[in-house]
């Protein structure tokens, strides 16, 4: 194969690994380097599985590549090789991703490559626990994560509120907000099944997020009530 045509197969590689999702959302967190040697190496393996089917296809049909070879207006020796890597490459990619789950391919990248915001957020989500996220204007949200973000490439978070305040002078947090009632109301009223419904989402720089931990509603309430018994003494 001439050296010039293996451009082709390096841009089908690099389509694979950018495109396809099981190989997307890892790659987001590669350098440079290791990106290019990446595609490299997917290119050689679908070139191998390519120059294979080539070669079945010429057993079975002894004339048909040479046909087509000759229907080309370029009659480069493999340029039908080469086009025909990067046209069922990006075809597979494509047709394959309609079938396949995102947010499956998202969590098993922040599982795989995340870093601790990340997983913090990945379980949050798996497991629909409230996060408590402080600020740097000292605003205090508790929330339920509502989509996952794309490591490496979201810088914001979208969640749910469920109250909200902001931590005192004694840095004690003061929440003055409940959402749930009115979401309950909603609910109550027929006006929706689902929270998610309600467009109530609030999106947030992840450079703002000073704090990030679970929020127990229960072990709360038991904290103010102790605080409130010492307080009365």
């Amino acid at each position: 194969m001439p050296w010039n045509l293996l451009i082709l197969p390096l841009v089908a590689g690099y389509y694979l690994l950018t495109r396809f999702y099981p190989l997307k959302y890892k790659q987001q967190r590669l350098d440079r380097q290791r990106l290019i040697f990446e595609s490299i190496l997917i290119a050689v393996c679908i070139s191998v599985i390519t120059y294979l089917i080539r070669i079945v296809v010429g057993l079975i049909l002894p004339t048909f590549c040479d046909a087509l070879h000759s229907k080309l207006p370029i009659k480069t020796p493999y340029i039908g090789t080469s086009l025909a890597i990067l046209v069922l490459s990006i075809a597979f990619a494509e047709f394959t991703n309609l079938f396949l789950d995102k947010e499956k391919y998202v969590k098993k990248a922040i599982k795989s490559v995340g870093n601790e915001f990340e997983l913090l957020l990945k379980s949050s989500f798996e497991h629909r626990k409230m996060l408590q996220i402080t600020l740097k204007n000292e605003k205090v949200y508790v929330a339920w994560v509502k989509e996952l973000p794309i490591p490496s490439i979201s810088n914001y978070i979208r969640v749910i509120p469920v109250m909200s305040g902001y931590r005192t002078e004694n840095r004690e947090v003061e929440y003055t907000t409940h959402y749930l009632s009115v979401y309950a109301d909603y609910v109550k009223n027929g006006e929706t099944l689902n929270i998610s419904d309600l467009n109530v989402d609030l999106v947030i720089n992840n450079s703002e997020i000073v704090t990030l931990s679970y929020f127990d509603l229960k072990m709360y309430k038991k904290f103010n009530e102790l605080k409130k018994t010492k307080t009365s003494k």
